[in-house]
């Protein structure tokens, strides 16, 4: 819990609680980010990792190793498609796109759970962060 210190908050103790809370949302959050991008178009494991960069602003940057694992289990429950594609360089290249379940669970998830955040409440909350 951070210290209060003669009415401030502890800097180094919030971040440190700030930092540990993103680290959960962020792990939690990468299957989104991964099928936004993939619902936007389909991708070698390079670029849905730039993709999924540039989309969250930075904020996420995943390892190819991180991605192709987690791809890989989308792939088994058949919510992520994958086809090979033959590279002008060196060996066929995997190519991930959203299969209609994936799509559908993606809407599904946003509906339920990423529409809140168009609440004028937490806009004002976002609002106030990037201050």
């Amino acid at each position: 819990m951070p210290s209060i210190i003669l009415g401030m908050h502890n800097t180094s103790a919030a971040d440190d609680l700030r930092e540990s809370w993103e680290s959960v949302f962020r792990q939690g959050l990468l299957t989104f980010w991964t099928f936004v991008v993939l619902d936007e178009a389909a991708g070698d494991v390079g670029a849905i990792r730039a993709r999924v960069e540039k989309v969250t602003d930075g904020a996420y940057r995943p390892s190819e190793q991180v991605l192709y694992r987690q791809l890989r289990r989308h792939t088994d429950v058949g919510l992520v498609e994958r086809h090979q594609e033959q590279s002008p360089h060196g060996p066929a290249r995997n190519i991930f796109s959203l299969s209609k379940l994936g799509r559908s669970v993606l809407e599904s998830f946003a509906y339920r759970n990423i529409r809140a955040f168009s609440d004028p409440v937490v806009q004002a909350i976002i609002e106030r962060g990037a201050k």
